[in-house]
């Protein structure tokens, strides 16, 4: 006879009950959850919502996962972006009690107390921000953010000197970030520039960046100073250098950075000239970076520029610039910048052709002082509306004591008229620039 024990029926029917009561409460954490993400994903989805659809789909995310410390991190700075936005305090507060809520149910996550630090910081609760943004670097010490946030924090606060330590310690996880904190460094010390390298301690792998910004701030010798430091400058770094020195005036030294690099571009000045590729028989390239002796080719919408293989003047090729633009905008198309010597007379020649030329402001060729116009400055009559043969154009310039190098330019100008079109095209061929024969 079998008998079956009643004991062991109702321990497994209870275990049955308990895994049964466990997989029904986890699916509905899974159902409840998959809702909330639902909306915290529409709202990611689609930002042109208006602030209080956001605000009531953030709202609803939460009421379906309360426990979910990822929707109440968003629901919070939804909160503190609408705050922010429409000038809020309530809705800063409430931002602070979700993002707590949030910290509550997810303590290890660095991301919530950094928008708590953020939050709190919105309402002028400078201990408490400081607080979380302490937190955050315990949480998050390799992290941008966290560095970042707390230092802006601490200038706000006056600590300036602990402030560029976090800025710092950014700077060494992302280096690109190197102009913004260098822009915080030049306001927080009034352009002194040795507190801001003292505040900084850049890289050598910045050096050369803040070479650049300090030229383009107009502090040259201080530029020149730490690019003297940089014991071998990338490629990139010394044309960047060098056209932050054009940039700020200062020709003769953006000469000297530039031809002591030896880069591959440093090629002889065409035959009986100064300028290189006079004639466009070498390709031409578009935004290039090079500073000296190369064309630098501008092609904004409207402009096409091209070097032309039919008919040219002389050689095989020409440069053929096709305008059709409808605004009243400045163009440089082509320009180039060679080293001159001061007090010297310098004659400028090149062939043109024109074809159905429509403007009131047509294009010209200028020929002026890098440094400042003001001091050396010519310019050819605008172009004439129809050259139907080549024709030979000359141009003379006197430079001053102090010109070091010169521009050549191709130049459509913009004009009074703010409705002022063009369109038509243009050729150049054989461009020479030299010291002026002797009379």
């Amino acid at each position: 006879m079998i008998t079956i024990s009643l004991r062991s029926i109702i321990l497994r029917l209870a275990l049955f009950l308990i895994l049964l009561g466990g997989v029904v409460m986890i699916g509905k954490r899974v159902v409840l959850t998959a809702l909330s993400e639902s909306f915290s994903s529409y709202v990611e989805r689609t930002p042109s919502l208006p602030v209080t659809a956001q605000l009531e789909a953030t709202d609803q995310a939460v009421r379906y996962a309360p426990f979910n410390p990822l929707a109440r991190l968003q629901r919070g700075g939804r909160y503190l972006a609408a705050a922010t936005e429409e000038g809020s305090d309530d809705w800063a507060v409430l931002s602070i009690e979700e993002l707590r809520r949030a910290a509550e149910l997810a303590p290890a996550d660095y991301r919530i107390s950094l928008a708590l630090g953020r939050a709190l910081d919105r309402l002028g609760d400078a201990a408490g921000a400081r607080s979380a943004y302490e937190r955050t670097l315990q949480l998050a010490p390799n992290y941008f953010d966290s560095h970042w946030a707390f230092g802006n924090h601490l200038l706000r606060t006056g600590d300036r000197e602990s402030a560029f330590l976090r800025f710092r310690q950014a700077l060494a996880l992302r280096p690109s970030a190197f102009s913004l904190i260098f822009d915080y460094a030049w306001e927080a010390y009034d352009g002194d520039v040795g507190a801001i390298i003292t505040a900084l301690a850049p890289a050598p792998r910045v050096q050369a960046g803040m070479a650049s910004l300090l030229a383009r701030r107009n502090s040259a010798t201080a530029a020149l100073a730490a690019w003297q430091l940089i014991p071998s400058p990338a490629p990139d770094d010394v044309r960047e250098f060098t056209l932050s020195l054009l940039q700020s005036g200062r020709p003769g030294d953006a000469w000297r950075v530039w031809s002591a690099a030896n880069l591959p571009e440093q090629v002889d000045p065409d035959p009986g000239s100064l300028l290189v590729n006079g004639g466009f028989e070498q390709a031409i390239q578009l935004n290039t970076r090079i500073p000296f002796r190369s064309w630098q080719i501008s092609a904004p919408a409207g402009v096409r520029v091209t070097v032309d293989r039919q008919s040219p003047d002389e050689g095989t090729r020409s440069l053929r610039v096709s305008f059709s633009l409808e605004n009243n905008s400045q163009v440089a198309v082509a320009t180039q910048v060679v080293k001159v010597d001061p007090e010297r007379e310098y004659c400028l020649s090149f062939s043109l052709r024109t074809e159905e030329l429509k403007s009131l402001s047509l294009p010209r060729i200028e020929l002026y002082d890098t440094a400042s116009p003001d001091r050396a400055y010519a310019a050819t009559p605008p172009f004439p509306a129809e050259l139907a043969s080549w024709t030979d154009q000359t141009l003379r310039l006197r430079t001053a004591n102090t010109t070091e190098s010169l521009t050549v330019r191709l130049l459509r100008p913009p004009c009074a008229d703010p409705f002022c079109s063009i369109e038509g095209r243009v050729w150049l061929d054989q461009i020479r620039l030299n010291p002026c024969r002797d009379r």
